[in-house]
């Protein structure tokens, strides 16, 4: 078993690193949390003893970033704080096994720290939970609807599927006039287009208004002389 150490009073730091030896552990006694930082990254630490302000500071960080390397790292955190204006640090932290107070003797730190490293089936249970939690904070991909190059029509529940005619009675207008913005007209289709407008407007307004067509006079038959 190893213990991190960070205390801001180095005869606190020795008496409670001796303690924690006593009951096997291993010592990584450090005074600055840049220390720390750098070791918390690189080993593998079963236990943190903490003052919960290093230098003007919060230690939170530190417990964080054990927990990333270890999941079931425990966290004695050494604070002034009392009553209700704990409650929060154990959300905050999850890795914090127990609060004590700063002039806590070495002999109560020990057996502390013995029952945070020995109490096995809480850290299971604590890791479960931060499972748990990392499933439910994780949201399902939206699924895409329109494939990328691809004309996506609304309503089809199947990639292949064919426009109906309510989808071309509504679309087909609006697709047509895009059509002729976007597309050149052929010259070889100028006559047509010009034929079937006229078309439409005697259609629509009837022949009444049309002029008369003008006669045309066949050429008489000559006769023929019988000889």
């Amino acid at each position: 078993m190893k213990a991190l150490i960070l205390r801001n009073d180095p005869d606190a730091a020795r008496d409670t690193s001796r303690a924690l030896m006593d009951k096997g552990f291993q010592i990584l006694c450090v005074e600055t949390l840049s220390v720390a930082h750098a070791l918390i990254r690189v080993d593998t630490v079963d236990l943190l003893v903490m003052d919960e302000r290093v230098e003007g500071q919060l230690t939170h960080a530190i417990a964080l970033s054990g927990e990333r390397k270890n999941p079931y790292l425990s966290t004695i955190l050494l604070t002034d704080r009392k009553g209700d204006v704990t409650d929060d640090l154990y959300a905050l932290i999850p890795t914090l096994y127990a609060l004590a107070g700063m002039e806590t003797s070495p002999f109560i730190m020990g057996q502390l720290a013995l029952c945070a490293v020995s109490n096995v089936e809480e850290a299971q249970a604590r890791v479960a939970r931060n499972v748990a939690a990392d499933m439910l904070a994780e949201e399902p991909a939206l699924p895409s609807l329109v494939r990328v190059g691809e004309p996506a029509i609304i309503g089809s529940s199947h990639d292949d599927e064919e426009p109906s005619c309510a989808d071309l009675a509504l679309a087909g207008p609006e697709m047509a006039e895009v059509a002729a913005r976007t597309l050149p007209t052929p010259l070889e289709r100028i006559d047509e287009i010009i034929m079937a407008e006229v078309a439409a407007v005697f259609r629509n307004h009837g022949m009444k208004d049309a002029p008369a067509p003008i006669p045309t006079i066949s050429p008489a038959p000559q006769a023929q002389h019988a000889v």
